[in-house]
């Protein structure tokens, strides 16, 4: 091959000993500096290039990991410059035995806790009284208006009084079916299968509520909804205490308030139902000041339910939450065993 400096740059004849090419013409100083800015432009462009690959190929694995909810395998530039954080890290990520071991302390210890303490709440007339004003009635009335929601109704929950449509929504039940059909689209597509399962049961609810019961029985069913809404939710809210690492919920403690409103809410209505298998007197029958007869009554009164039943359908709702409760528990316990045994493993923390 022959050396570019004893040939002309831009024809390739070999060079002269002048300064201009005798076959193209060309003065062979501006011919040699083109070349050379032409090169280092054809260099940056492969370079900007490589670059451009290089981020497309980060930009897709992070898609991909993000749908896999797994960590990406890459450092992204501005994370890999950021000076690393002088500040404790508060929350239990599971990576390290210690934290490990006092999160498991605590999937033993605190669900149980919260429904004993709960349960002593109920017990004492002062704290039940503060705990249903200030914990308790807003999950009740927002049980009514889910309930109102799943049997077609638009409702609007407050503190003390939900507001519930006399006639069926149109509205209401294409948004709660798109909802839940996003849900059952969402855990497909990310191979969530408990979100599909929910999904499922829930549109499966939805369409017995809206379908199968008529007006007057969607409106039983609601009212039956406050008592039995506030075990209901008030269960689902104790679960949150076992939310996986990195969840919005265990970052911001926000799992500690849910809890204990859980199982404030649950323990108010389950142990007033309970206690009514053996004591009627317990249940509030009557007039609410401002809101008319309460819901026992109405059932009773209006929709022709005999005690009994109202008795028996909120004990089964109590005792199903408390079944399902217990097997979160035996299962969260069973994740972390290893750790409560002293064995060294991090378990699921």
């Amino acid at each position: 091959m022959s050396d570019p400096s004893s040939v002309c740059p831009r024809c390739g004849a070999p060079r002269a000993a002048g300064p201009e090419c005798p076959g193209c013409g060309v003065i062979y100083l501006r011919a040699e500096a083109r070349a050379a800015a032409r090169q280092a432009e054809e260099r940056e462009l492969a370079a900007r290039n490589a670059a451009q690959r290089e981020a497309e190929d980060q930009r897709l694995a992070l898609r991909e990991a993000l749908e896999a909810h797994a960590a990406p395998t890459f450092v992204p530039p501005l994370v890999a410059a950021m000076p690393e954080s002088v500040t404790p890290d508060l929350t239990f990520d599971g990576g390290d035995e210690a934290e490990a071991a006092f999160e498991a302390k605590l999937r033993a210890c605190v669900l149980p806790a919260t429904l004993v303490m709960a349960w002593l709440a109920v017990k004492s007339p002062g704290f039940h009284f503060l705990s249903r004003i200030f914990l308790t009635m807003p999950v009740h009335e927002l049980g009514h208006a889910v309930t109102a929601w799943f049997c077609g109704f638009s409702a609007t929950p407050s503190l003390w009084v939900t507001s519930v449509s006399d006639e069926r929504s149109s509205f209401m039940v294409v948004l709660v079916a798109g909802l839940l059909g996003t849900l059952l689209y969402q855990g497909w597509k990310r191979r969530r299968w408990a979100w599909m399962a929910v999904g499922s049961v829930l549109l499966a609810a939805q369409a017995v509520g809206t379908l199968a019961l008529d007006l007057e029985q969607g409106k039983a069913m609601f009212t039956f909804g406050g008592d039995a809404g506030k075990m209901v939710l008030g269960a689902a809210l104790m679960t949150t205490f076992y939310v996986p690492p990195g969840h919005y919920l265990r970052k911001h403690a926000l799992r500690w308030g849910f809890v204990v409103i859980g199982a404030a809410a649950f323990m108010d209505g389950f142990e007033m139902w309970w206690g009514a298998r053996t004591d009627v007197d317990r249940i509030p029958f009557g007039l609410i000041e401002g809101v008319g007869l309460s819901d026992p009554s109405r059932l009773v009164e209006t929709y022709g339910w005999n005690v009994s039943r109202v008795i028996r359908w909120n004990v089964t709702v109590g005792v199903s939450c408390l079944v399902a409760l217990g097997a979160l528990y035996l299962g969260a316990l069973w994740r972390v065993r290893d750790v409560l045994r002293g064995g060294g493993g991090t378990g699921a923390a």
